[in-house]
């Protein structure tokens, strides 16, 4: 990754996604990408192929639980990545005590964090139940705020998507379930006046009966895995780690067409 990029990327400002189905406007320094190839039936699909186009030689994408990658090329310095999006045979990883840690972001050792936890020791769907929960939780659903510790966001009860999903892995990792940050893009139909539109987006993936399931608390009650793309993995320790800024950077000379 060029440092030049890695720079531009930590200095530029930018809001994220308001939870919800009723997406609202984003500031002009947002990261908003219009795919070429989108048809009415992406939104009716269960799985979607993209071709996902960047002049980075270093751009890389890896398999996550809605995200398969079929093939890679590069040359001409330029990378061409095409993906399933919507489903994936992601394998377990060896060691998934590194999803349980504590992070300064996480507090898992926070008596708030843990109380809140401990409403859903005996859920039949610990998941699904605490994602519900950070939906309603957070009720003022408020944008371009630094990233937040677990514990300020269940006090202060504000946030985007990067909130939504902080809380919700503290309250699975203190639950003992697995759990981790996914940076990306999510399609919407109508987005800052804009139509079938990639908007910038933070998700969590949850371990659930040996397998990595997608988790979005902004919308628990409508989650189509076709319409997400993963750039990569944040490990909630640090607010820009390596792998966000290069992921950041590559959005703002990415090209994205739908195959089918």
């Amino acid at each position: 990754m060029n440092r030049l990029k890695l720079i531009t990327a930590a200095c530029t400002l930018f809001s994220i996604i308001l939870p919800g189905n009723d997406l609202r406007s984003l500031p002009s320094s947002s990261f908003i990408i219009a795919p070429s190839g989108i048809t009415s039936s992406v939104y009716t699909d269960s799985r979607t192929v993209y071709k996902i186009e960047s002049d980075d030689e270093d751009f890389i994408l890896s398999g996550t639980a809605n995200q398969q990658i079929l093939s890679v090329k590069s040359g001409n310095g330029k990378t061409l990545i095409e993906i399933l999006s919507g489903e994936s045979h992601l394998p377990a990883d060896k060691d998934l005590n590194i999803y349980l840690k504590n992070t300064p972001y996480l507090n898992t050792d926070k008596e708030s964090i843990k109380k809140a936890a401990a409403n859903f020791k005996n859920s039949k769907d610990q998941i699904k139940d605490v994602s519900v929960f950070v939906y309603k939780h957070i009720s003022n659903k408020k944008i371009g705020i630094p990233l937040l510790p677990a514990s300020s966001i269940l006090s202060g009860k504000a946030g985007d998507c990067t909130e939504h999903s902080i809380l919700t892995i503290s309250i699975l990792r203190t639950l003992g379930i697995p759990a981790r940050a996914v940076m990306g893009m999510i399609l919407s139909e109508n987005f800052s006046g804009k139509q079938n539109v990639f908007v910038y987006h933070m998700w969590v993936e949850a371990f659930k009966n040996g397998e990595w399931v997608l988790v979005d608390s902004t919308r628990p009650y409508d989650i189509h895995p076709n319409r997400y793309i993963a750039l990569a993995y944040h490990n909630l320790t640090t607010e820009t780690p390596l792998e966000y800024l290069q992921a950041i950077s590559t959005m703002q000379s990415m090209k994205i067409s739908c195959v089918k």
